[in-house]
Order: C-alpha cells, then sequence, then structure tokens
C-alpha cells in the first residue's frame, strides 16, 4: 500500500467516526425539527429562528474561530516534539475563545433592544434573547476542545459526544414543548444541551492531554509562542474573518435580512427548507474536519502529489453520496416537506429546490478551504470569502425585498457559484506552480 492509500484510509477511518456520530446526531436533530415545526405555528417558527440568528450573528463577529489555528499550530509543535509550545497554544486558544464568548454574552446582552426594533419585532424578544445568549458563555470553548481531539485523532470520542449532546437536547425541547414552554423551552433546551457537552469536552480533553503528558498546559508560558507571534496573528485574523464571512451567510445573514425586509412567516419558510439542505452537509462536514489535519501534514512534508489525489478521490466519494438525495429533493420536495413537517410549509418546495443546488455546488468544493489553510494561504482564502459575500450582499438587496424567501434563496446560488468558481482556479494554479 503505497503513502496516498495510507492516507486516504486514514482520512475515510477519521471521518467514518465523524459522520456516524453526525449521522446520529443528523436523525435527533431531524426529529428535532419535526417535533418543533409541528408544535409551533409558522410565525412562531420564524421568530424562534430569528432569535438564533441575531445570537450567533453577533458571536460570529467577535468569535475568532480559533479551531483551525489551534489544529495547524498545535498539530504542527506536536510534530516537532516541541510539547512546551503546544501546551503554550492550548492555553492560548482557550484563553481567546473563553474571552471572546464572554464578550459577546454581553454585547447581546446589552443590544437586545436593538435586534427587537429592526430584526425581531416582538415584546417577548428580550426574554428569549437572554436565555439563548447564555450558550455563548459556554459554547465558544467547545472549538479549542474539538481541534485537541482533533490533533490526537480521537475522531470517535468528538462523535460519541455530539451525539450524546443531541439526543439530550431533543430530549429537553420534547419535555418543555409538551409541558407548553413553547420557544422559551426550546431555547433553555440548547442551553442545557450546551452546558452539557461543554463540560463532557474537558473531561475528555483532559484525559487526552494527562494520555500525552501535557496535563499541566495550564501553567504554560504563552510568551513562549513569542517567535511565532506574528504568524499565528495572520493565521488567526485571516480563518476568523473567514469563518465569520462563510457562517454568516450559511446560517444568519439571510435569516436576518428576511426578518428586516419581510415578514416572519417567510423567514419560517426559508430556514425550514434550510434545514433540510443540512442533510448532503452531514458527509462533506466529516470530510472537511478530517481531511484538514492531513493536508497539514501532507503539506509539511511536501507531497503535494499525494495532496492532490487526496483530494481528488474524496470529492469523488462524496458526490457518489449526494447525488442520489440531490435528486430526490429536487423532484419531490413538496412531498417531502407534507409528510415531515406538514402542510404549512409546502410553500417553501421552490426554495429548498433552489437551496439544494446551491448546497451541492459548495459540497463538491469543500475541499477548497483546508486546502487554502495547509498550503499556507489563509489571506488568499480571505479574499475569496470577501469578495463572494459581497456578490451575496447585493444579491440579497436586490432579490429580498421584493422575492422575501425565494430571493434568499437565489442569492445563496449565486454565492456558492461565485465561491467555487473563484476558489478551484485560484487552487488549480497554486498548485500547478507547485508540482
Amino acid at each position: 500500500m503505497n503513502g496516498s492509500d495510507t492516507l486516504h484510509g486514514k482520512l475515510y477511518k477519521n471521518a467514518s467516526w465523524l459522520f456516524g456520530g453526525k449521522a446520529a446526531s443528523s436523525i435527533f436533530t431531524t426529529v428535532q425539527l419535526i417535533i418543533i415545526a409541528r408544535f409551533l405555528e409558522l410565525s412562531e417558527y420564524g421568530l424562534l429562528e430569528t432569535v438564533i440568528a441575531y445570537v450567533g450573528m453577533l458571536n460570529l463577529l467577535l468569535d475568532f474561530n480559533v479551531w483551525e489555528t489551534a489544529t495547524k499550530y498545535i498539530g504542527s509543535f506536536w510534530a516537532d516534539n516541541q510539547k512546551d509550545k503546544v501546551c503554550s497554544m492550548i492555553k492560548l486558544s482557550y484563553t481567546i475563545d473563553i474571552s471572546t464568548g464572554i464578550l459577546a454574552f454581553i454585547i447581546v446582552i446589552l443590544t437586545a433592544g436593538i435586534a427587537n426594533k429592526y430584526f425581531i419585532k416582538t415584546d417577548t424578544a428580550f426574554v428569549f434573547i437572554y436565555i439563548y445568549a447564555f450558550s455563548l458563555l459556554v459554547d465558544t470553548a467547545n472549538s479549542t476542545s474539538d481541534a485537541i481531539l482533533r490533533v490526537f485523532d480521537k475522531f470517535k470520542k468528538i462523535a460519541y459526544i455530539s451525539s450524546i449532546q443531541n439526543f439530550i437536547r431533543l430530549a429537553l425541547v420534547l419535555f418543555f414543548l409538551i409541558y407548553d414552554w413553547s420557544i422559551k423551552g426550546i431555547l433553555l433546551a440548547y442551553v442545557l444541551a450546551s452546558i452539557f457537552g461543554f463540560f463532557y469536552r474537558l473531561m475528555t480533553v483532559h484525559k487526552v492531554l494527562v494520555e500525552n503528558d501535557l496535563r499541566h498546559w495550564y501553567k504554560a508560558r504563552i510568551s513562549l509562542l513569542k517567535d511565532h507571534r506574528k504568524e499565528i496573528l495572520w493565521f488567526i485574523a485571516n480563518t476568523s474573518f473567514a469563518a465569520t464571512l462563510k457562517a454568516s451567510t450559511d446560517k444568519y445573514l439571510g435569516v436576518l435580512l428576511l426578518g428586516f425586509f419581510s415578514t416572519k412567516e417567510a423567514v419560517g419558510l426559508y430556514k425550514i427548507a434550510k434545514s433540510f439542505t443540512q442533510v448532503i452537509s452531514r458527509f462533506s462536514n466529516p470530510l472537511h474536519e478530517a481531511i484538514y489535519p492531513e493536508l497539514v501534514k501532507i503539506k509539511s512534508s511536501n507531497q503535494i502529489t499525494n495532496l492532490i489525489d487526496l483530494i481528488k478521490r474524496s470529492t469523488i466519494t462524496l458526490v457518489k453520496i449526494s447525488i442520489p438525495l440531490v435528486i430526490v429533493m429536487i423532484l419531490f420536495p413538496e412531498q417531502i416537506l407534507n409528510i415531515v413537517v406538514g402542510t404549512k410549509y409546502i410553500e417553501a418546495s421552490n426554495v429548498l429546490r433552489i437551496l439544494i443546488i446551491a448546497v451541492f455546488i459548495s459540497q463538491l468544493t469543500f475541499w477548497t478551504a483546508p486546502t487554502f489553510l495547509a498550503l499556507g494561504k489563509p489571506g488568499l482564502r480571505t479574499m475569496i470569502q470577501l469578495a463572494s459575500i459581497l456578490v451575496y450582499i447585493i444579491l440579497i438587496l436586490l432579490l429580498v425585498p421584493e422575492y422575501a424567501h425565494i430571493g434568499a434563496a437565489l442569492a445563496l446560488l449565486g454565492h456558492a457559484f461565485t465561491k467555487s468558481v473563484i476558489s478551484v482556479s485560484s487552487l488549480k494554479r497554486i498548485m500547478g506552480k507547485n508540482k
């Protein structure tokens, strides 16, 4: 077995654990979606998603999304047997995550009035924002915890924790809805499940660090990283900005602008269709998370041929899995929506058709983001993200006021196409030079 086959096998072993965890999580999340959609009215569902989008968007603007930086530098220092720097990087990553989480929580609470006036437009919004804001205090540190587990090949642990957390969230959502807590109960369930996941991850990470003689990481001196300071700051600035741009388009911006220009019903229809497209994201996300550490290692050994081969083979596998799901959702969206969430959401069928095409385009180029980082091109990735989000915002402003949820879906399709074309052409040019 050659080196490429070995790496390919390892990638799919790790991705399989992540996929297993995400498959289980998908089942719990899908059941949760069905329960929430059937318990709530369409306008209530739109209100719930607008609250989540506002809190999530503010968190994005403040969160440094440190997991990619942590994965790269913890992995690199560990490969070079520099344990002191590994500990310093762990401490730095947790410090950044926890600090930004606290800051985001404070700002969300202080700006609740602004959110209610312009986006949510409901008297009870303050209570909902206050409840959901508590998730920021516990969720932000999870990115560093998961990065550590990835570096030490604990993908099975990540899958298990994710599955258990989503099961607990589902159980709590059902419990609170049965007792008629409505939106307040759903948000409380999210927060309680996040608290469980936070402490479970910390216990798991502690065990892994003890096993690798890194138990005293919290005593490390961050000053040990001074020789890498500029490099780390540049890397984290670019990955943070790029992640903010990506997540804002994927999750929150469309919802918030729909809330601003249109109705809660439009938000509900757009978001329900978006939720169904996440089915195929469950296949690419594990590959994205698993391929990044391997690409870093391949680039470190300057094996560009193996890097290209790994990308090609993983993309082909993903396409084979995704195409049947895409075809079914394009041909039968009305039937799917009616059976799963009820007749009140059938109007979202054309939105689902458009969004599934947009998501599939993104699936085909899932490898571009981790490849830019592995090749040491975070700045180029950021510029591409910025260009594509500008296209997205222009399309939203042109289409959403008149076409509401359909316009938001078309804007996302334009964003996905723009980003994919520019990313692939740029990487072809870069890897061609490095062969």
